[in-house]
């Protein structure tokens, strides 16, 4: 078979990407989970409305992200126009939020995904680095059968491609998902859109293999 391990030298560039992606994540991840840390463990689940919004403030030294003002009550008491450091493009005055209250300092407010936004992103840097080293690892055993068959398929180019849809589609379908289920129960759009796009992305990259795959075999017989 010519040029046997094109596709396979594509996918080495490629497999750095998914590590380099990877490692951004996880970056960015550690960077959000380690500011989480201010929220305290024991909260009160209360429901909040929308009241408004704060524009975004910058700074030659700070920039600032848009934030949300919400009322709500707890323990009898009513909270007017509390800072909620989070903004969503979807939300809109009047829309209805679950959020949870500091039981110490009742002006202290989070959402779930405000709290666990950075073990979320952590989360989804694992797959990139699994399968980019995986993929590597793959490559370069390929590499040393091309290099005494070059005419021939062997089982392991068949074990090979068969992982080259198997890993995508297994992380890219939860991960689409889970995005969509997010969006739904969440209300964090912003999130639940990079989780639908990564998980897409896989997705579509996994049909690719699989056709390549089916190919294959299908030379085979």
């Amino acid at each position: 078979m010519k040029h046997k391990l094109s596709l396979e030298r594509i996918g080495m560039r490629g497999s750095i990407i998914l590590i380099m992606i990877g490692v951004i994540l996880l970056s960015i991840g550690t960077v959000v989970q380690v500011a989480s840390t201010q929220f305290p463990d024991r909260a009160a689940v209360c429901t909040a409305t929308i009241t408004g919004f704060h524009e975004a403030e910058s700074s030659e030294i700070d920039i600032q992200s848009p934030t949300t003002l919400v009322s709500y009550q707890y323990q009898g008491v009513d909270y007017e126009n509390v800072v909620l450091r989070q903004y969503e493009a979807s939300w809109k005055q009047g829309d209805v939020l679950k959020i949870y209250v500091s039981v110490e300092e009742p002006t202290v407010i989070w959402t779930k995904t405000m709290r666990y936004r950075g073990a979320m992103i952590i989360f989804l840097s694992v797959p990139f680095l699994t399968i980019g080293i995986y993929k590597i690892v793959q490559f370069k055993r390929l590499k040393k059968i091309g290099d005494n068959e070059s005419d021939t398929d062997t089982e392991e180019e068949i074990k090979y491609k068969r992982s080259s849809f198997i890993i995508p589609l297994a992380a890219g379908i939860p991960f689409t998902l889970v995005g969509l289920f997010f969006r739904a129960m969440e209300n964090d759009s912003v999130l639940a859109l990079v989780m639908i796009i990564m998980g897409g992305s896989a997705v579509i990259v996994g049909i690719i293999s699989l056709i390549n795959f089916i190919n294959l075999k299908l030379r085979n017989k």
